[in-house]
């Protein structure tokens, strides 16, 4: 069988050697394209993969974010409210739809529901983590401050009460078996419970009690140092002082805070600006308690600037100060409130007095006793808006 022979014909003879040296080199640059395109590829998918890993950070930061926003939202608001009627006679009051209404004087008034309670509370002892027995032995709550945050006005309520208000108070023995109701200074709630959490829940359940069954979902109790850590941890807080009181440094040397006085306060300073009280008048705890309400309406205010700053103080604050507290406040908690706080125009204070009277008993303690109109009046207020 003959063998086939491809022979090209002789008009592209001269072209040969040129299509075969072109036909070359565009191998070679299509060789050398190809390998630039792969080359290419694999930098892209790098780049891909750094884009796309950040992107699930960031996605995953967020929604954790956006998670504990919304969980914090939803532990802070009471959905079960069940507001109760004044005991006076003196106060005519008809509570409607478990206090969503209240019918008071002529007027209607409707539950600002997007407010929310918190019960801060300053302990007399250096160390929450003390073994303590029922009793009394737990310490008492020197400060009381019930903060009304409305989250959609931006607005924030305190109402600092009277360490020495009388009110009923839930009894436990040593064993901590509760014996029942006496009346009392709020500030000995503390005292029956562990000196943690179940002295803090008496301490809340007495000031719900007090405030006509006003849900109060989060509390912060803070020992004697976590005043000083906080504060330092603030750079220190500057405040005028609203009275003149003496106190004693750690040399036993006598010092005053003087009325209408601006001081810069840092470590023990602040405790002893905080604490000290004259013991011979029945207005001494008022008196403290107009210092103790400037220092945290300045605490508060240098708070919110450096946290719109830097969004995670709240958090490191939170975290950093576990060992001087006892508190129900959770990370959500605090990334709801810090959010709110950076988010808006920040949040305005106002100071909100319990009307009452003080007096000195028989055994020389002193005995603050509200006005039960005039406060009653005080908790709409706060709470309700009257319905046009």
């Amino acid at each position: 069988m003959e063998d086939y022979v491809f022979i090209r014909p002789r008009r592209h003879r001269h072209s040969h050697s040129s299509s075969h040296s072109d036909s070359s080199t565009h191998h070679r640059h299509s060789h050398h394209k190809h390998h630039h395109k792969k080359r290419l590829k694999k930098w892209q998918k790098v780049l891909i993969g750094i884009v796309s890993g950040l992107l699930a950070l960031v996605l995953l930061l967020v929604g954790t974010a956006v998670f504990l926003v919304l969980k914090g939202q939803s532990e802070m608001f009471s959905k079960d409210i069940n507001i109760i009627s004044p005991k006076s006679d003196e106060i005519e009051a008809e509570v409607q739809e478990n206090g969503k209404y209240i019918v008071y004087d002529g007027s209607t008034y409707k539950l600002n529901e997007n407010i929310t309670s918190m019960l801060f509370i300053g302990v007399d002892k250096k160390n929450l983590e003390d073994e303590y027995k029922y009793g009394g032995a737990m310490g008492q709550s020197d400060a009381l401050v019930l903060m009304a945050i409305d989250t959609d006005a931006g607005k924030i309520k305190m109402i600092p009460i009277p360490r020495d208000t009388m009110t009923e108070v839930a009894v436990y023995s040593k064993n901590g078996t509760y014996t029942g109701m006496e009346e009392m200074q709020i500030c000995l709630a503390y005292a029956f419970g562990d000196g943690k959490e179940t002295s803090c829940e008496n301490t809340v359940r007495t000031v719900e009690r007090l405030f006509y069954n006003i849900p109060v979902n989060t509390y912060y109790a803070l020992d004697l140092d976590g005043i000083v850590y906080l504060n330092d941890a603030l750079g220190g807080i500057d405040v005028v002082s609203p009275n003149t009181v003496e106190v004693y440094g750690n040399n036993g040397l006598a010092y005053s805070f003087e009325e209408g006085e601006s001081y810069h306060l840092e470590g023990r300073w602040s405790e002893a600006f905080l604490r000290s009280r004259a013991h011979d008048s029945a207005n001494a705890s008022l008196a403290r308690m107009e210092r103790q309400k400037a220092y945290v309406k300045s605490f508060l205010q240098t708070g919110i600037q450096k946290t719109k700053k830097d969004l995670s103080l709240p958090l490191t604050l939170f975290n950093a100060s576990a060992p001087y507290s006892c508190t129900n406040l959770n990370p959500a908690k605090v990334t709801y409130l810090a959010k709110e706080v950076a988010t808006g125009n920040g949040m305005d204070f106002e100071f909100v007095s319990v009307p009452g009277s003080a007096t000195l008993n028989k055994e020389e303690y002193a005995e603050f006793r509200i006005d039960e109109k005039k406060f009653y009046e005080m908790f709409l207020s706060v709470y309700y808006e009257k319905v046009e």
